[in-house]
Protein backbone atom coordinates (compact mmCIF):
# COMPACT_ATOMS: atom_id res chain seq x y z
CA UNK A 1 0.00 0.00 0.00
CA UNK A 2 1.48 3.61 -1.22
CA UNK A 3 2.02 6.08 1.68
CA UNK A 4 -0.14 8.44 2.13
CA UNK A 5 0.25 12.05 3.24
CA UNK A 6 -1.43 14.97 3.79
CA UNK A 7 -2.11 18.10 1.66
CA UNK A 8 -3.29 21.77 2.54
CA UNK A 9 -4.19 23.34 -0.44
CA UNK A 10 -5.53 27.17 -1.52
CA UNK A 11 -7.04 27.58 -4.13
CA UNK A 12 -7.77 31.26 -5.65
CA UNK A 13 -9.53 33.16 -8.73
CA UNK A 14 -10.12 36.76 -9.52
CA UNK A 15 -11.46 37.02 -13.07
CA UNK A 16 -13.73 35.15 -15.19
CA UNK A 17 -16.69 33.36 -13.10
CA UNK A 18 -14.53 32.82 -10.43
CA UNK A 19 -16.89 31.00 -8.27
CA UNK A 20 -17.46 28.32 -10.99
CA UNK A 21 -13.27 28.38 -11.13
CA UNK A 22 -12.82 27.32 -7.97
CA UNK A 23 -15.81 24.70 -8.00
CA UNK A 24 -14.28 23.28 -11.22
CA UNK A 25 -10.73 22.64 -9.82
CA UNK A 26 -12.81 21.62 -6.31
CA UNK A 27 -13.96 18.89 -8.53
CA UNK A 28 -11.43 17.48 -10.48
CA UNK A 29 -9.26 17.46 -7.00
CA UNK A 30 -11.90 15.07 -5.87
CA UNK A 31 -11.89 13.01 -9.05
CA UNK A 32 -7.68 12.92 -8.95
CA UNK A 33 -7.15 12.90 -4.93
CA UNK A 34 -10.63 11.42 -3.96
CA UNK A 35 -10.68 11.88 -0.38
CA UNK A 36 -10.81 15.91 0.44
CA UNK A 37 -12.47 17.96 2.75
CA UNK A 38 -13.32 21.48 1.78
CA UNK A 39 -13.97 24.85 3.36
CA UNK A 40 -16.70 27.14 1.70
CA UNK A 41 -15.95 29.59 -0.79
CA UNK A 42 -15.59 32.72 0.48
CA UNK A 43 -14.09 36.09 -1.37
CA UNK A 44 -11.28 38.51 -0.38
CA UNK A 45 -9.65 41.60 -1.40
CA UNK A 46 -6.30 41.01 -3.57
CA UNK A 47 -3.92 41.29 -0.72
CA UNK A 48 -1.74 44.45 -2.99
CA UNK A 49 -4.94 46.38 -3.23
CA UNK A 50 -4.78 46.70 -7.33
CA UNK A 51 -6.48 43.66 -8.44
CA UNK A 52 -10.03 42.11 -8.46
CA UNK A 53 -11.11 40.41 -4.88
CA UNK A 54 -10.56 36.84 -5.04
CA UNK A 55 -13.08 33.62 -4.32
CA UNK A 56 -11.13 31.42 -2.20
CA UNK A 57 -11.84 27.59 -0.93
CA UNK A 58 -8.61 26.02 1.44
CA UNK A 59 -8.85 21.86 0.75
CA UNK A 60 -7.19 19.20 2.94
CA UNK A 61 -6.74 15.91 0.92
CA UNK A 62 -5.34 12.69 1.80
CA UNK A 63 -3.59 11.37 -1.48
CA UNK A 64 -1.20 8.89 -2.22
CA UNK A 65 0.73 10.97 -4.49
CA UNK A 66 4.48 12.27 -3.72
CA UNK A 67 4.84 15.95 -3.49
CA UNK A 68 6.24 16.80 -6.22
CA UNK A 69 3.72 14.74 -8.54
CA UNK A 70 0.87 16.69 -7.12
CA UNK A 71 2.61 19.96 -7.14
CA UNK A 72 3.10 19.15 -10.95
CA UNK A 73 -0.70 18.00 -11.37
CA UNK A 74 -1.30 21.45 -9.83
CA UNK A 75 0.27 23.44 -12.15
CA UNK A 76 -0.70 21.26 -15.18
CA UNK A 77 -4.67 22.11 -14.18
CA UNK A 78 -3.55 26.04 -13.32
CA UNK A 79 -2.11 26.06 -17.22
CA UNK A 80 -4.80 24.09 -19.05
CA UNK A 81 -7.54 26.34 -17.03
CA UNK A 82 -5.86 29.41 -18.60
CA UNK A 83 -3.26 30.16 -16.49
CA UNK A 84 -0.08 32.06 -18.52
CA UNK A 85 2.47 34.56 -18.87
CA UNK A 86 -0.11 37.04 -20.08
CA UNK A 87 -2.51 36.71 -17.45
CA UNK A 88 0.48 37.00 -14.65
CA UNK A 89 1.72 40.26 -16.28
CA UNK A 90 -2.33 41.49 -16.24
CA UNK A 91 -3.08 40.64 -12.63
CA UNK A 92 -5.62 37.86 -13.97
CA UNK A 93 -5.77 34.88 -12.04
CA UNK A 94 -8.03 32.02 -13.84
CA UNK A 95 -7.21 29.63 -10.56
CA UNK A 96 -4.31 29.70 -8.70
CA UNK A 97 -3.71 26.48 -6.71
CA UNK A 98 -1.13 25.71 -3.73
CA UNK A 99 -0.22 23.45 -1.52
CA UNK A 100 0.64 25.35 1.51
CA UNK A 101 0.95 22.85 4.36
CA UNK A 102 2.64 19.20 3.72
CA UNK A 103 2.71 16.41 5.61
CA UNK A 104 2.29 19.18 8.72
CA UNK A 105 4.61 21.00 7.77
CA UNK A 106 3.93 25.12 6.31
CA UNK A 107 5.66 24.83 2.36
CA UNK A 108 4.64 28.40 1.53
CA UNK A 109 4.92 30.65 4.56
CA UNK A 110 3.67 33.76 3.11
CA UNK A 111 0.53 31.96 1.99
CA UNK A 112 -0.28 30.40 5.37
CA UNK A 113 0.07 33.97 7.28
CA UNK A 114 -2.44 35.19 5.07
CA UNK A 115 -6.29 35.69 5.61
CA UNK A 116 -7.33 34.28 2.37
CA UNK A 117 -5.70 30.96 3.66
CA UNK A 118 -6.26 31.50 6.73
CA UNK A 119 -9.81 31.84 6.80
CA UNK A 120 -10.45 28.66 5.36
CA UNK A 121 -7.86 26.57 7.11
CA UNK A 122 -9.73 27.73 10.37
CA UNK A 123 -12.85 26.18 9.25
CA UNK A 124 -11.72 23.38 8.35
CA UNK A 125 -9.92 22.80 11.73
CA UNK A 126 -13.12 23.52 13.61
Amino acid sequence: MKERHTAVISLGSNCGDRIANVESASAWLGRVIGDIQQSCIYETPEIHGIGEPYMNRVLVSRCSYDYASLNSMLKQYEEHAGRDEECRRKGLVPIDIDIVVWDGEVIREADYSRSFFQIGFREIKN
